[in-house]
């Protein structure tokens, strides 16, 4: 029986980070790089159909923001986490070039403004 009440326990509790203060300074360093790209991705958009090369362009010049997120995230990177900080980012940035083209990518939610089949 307390078994079963210590499982219970366990499972409802919500999430609780080792180092706030740290977690908090990682979601301002997301923030700040996000707000590189933001402020890029208009620049380098050549508006061309190659967004991927777009999302490189613009995560290559906000390289510095992502180095400082990944060294605070995880202070002793690997080739393998340099990496994956970086796919992250050159999604994040493609992201963020369609929404400035207007492009919706969430499959199936009409967009504003999309027409709207008549019913029968």
């Amino acid at each position: 029986m307390t078994l079963a009440l210590a499982l219970g326990a366990c499972a409802s509790a919500a999430p609780s980070y080792q180092d706030p203060p740290r977690a908090s300074k990682i979601d301002r360093l997301r923030i700040d790089r996000d707000n590189c790209m933001l402020a890029k991705a208009p620049q380098l958009d050549d508006h061309g159909p190659d967004v991927r090369g777009v999302a490189r362009s613009v995560a290559a010049a906000c390289s510095d923001e992502t180095d400082k997120l990944m060294a605070l995230a995880v202070p002793y990177a690997d080739a393998h986490a340099r990496a994956g900080f970086q796919q992250e980012a050159e999604r994040r940035a493609a992201d963020i070039v369609l929404t400035f083209r207007g492009v919706d990518n969430r499959p199936g939610i009409p967009r504003l403004g999309d027409p709207t089949p008549l019913s029968k």
